[in-house]
């Protein structure tokens, strides 16, 4: 059983990661961000994501320490991950919006949390990932937590012509000074 969720979600994870490859490759055709929230592409891009990140936690239950990690190192390390990346994804929401995050047109931006990176709420889902890949100590779920790590990474890439489209010169301006992930690349008046 284990083995099937983990081949399905494998699958999943590689068609949302070749779904952003493709959005990113070709960004007047792209899957995401969608067109809007009531288009095949919205519920594609969501089933997809949905499933194959579910998947990975299934497949980490299934398979719970396999990989025989120590309790006292797996808990405390895994769950502040977990905590901490599920508060920082979640301000980040908050800050954008639950329908802007979801890819919707919106407002750019550029305080609270965006002052510091351009993603915060991918940065929270990636550490979401990591504490779950070493709470779940399993071996079968590593692999497909790095392809979560992958499609959380390669997510801002396709989103990045499509924010230069909708924001123009305040998005350039905004890249310049504020990095990806993480850190602000010059201060304020420098």
């Amino acid at each position: 059983m284990r083995l099937a969720i983990a081949y399905l979600t494998g699958a999943l994870l590689l068609l949302v990661i070749a779904m952003l490859a493709y959005s990113i490759m070709r960004p007047s055709r792209r899957l995401w961000p969608p067109r809007g929230q009531q288009t095949w592409q919205y519920y594609f891009a969501w089933l997809l994501t949905l499933l194959s990140f579910g998947g990975f936690i299934a497949v980490g239950l299934l398979d719970w320490n396999s990989l025989g990690w120590p309790a006292i190192v797996r808990w405390p390390i895994g769950l502040a991950l977990i905590v901490g990346g599920n508060v920082l994804a979640w301000v980040g929401v908050s800050q954008i919006s639950m329908k802007t995050t979801s890819g919707s047109k919106g407002p750019l931006v550029t305080d609270g949390l965006y002052q510091y990176g351009r993603n915060p709420q991918y940065l929270g889902d990636i550490a979401i990932i990591v504490g779950w890949a070493i709470l779940s100590s399993s071996l079968w779920a590593m692999p497909l937590c790095v392809g979560g790590i992958i499609a959380f990474v390669l997510t801002p890439f396709a989103e990045e012509t499509w924010l230069e489209e909708l924001h123009g010169a305040d998005y350039r301006e905004y890249c310049s000074r504020v990095s990806r992930f993480f850190g602000r690349r010059s201060l304020p008046g420098n």
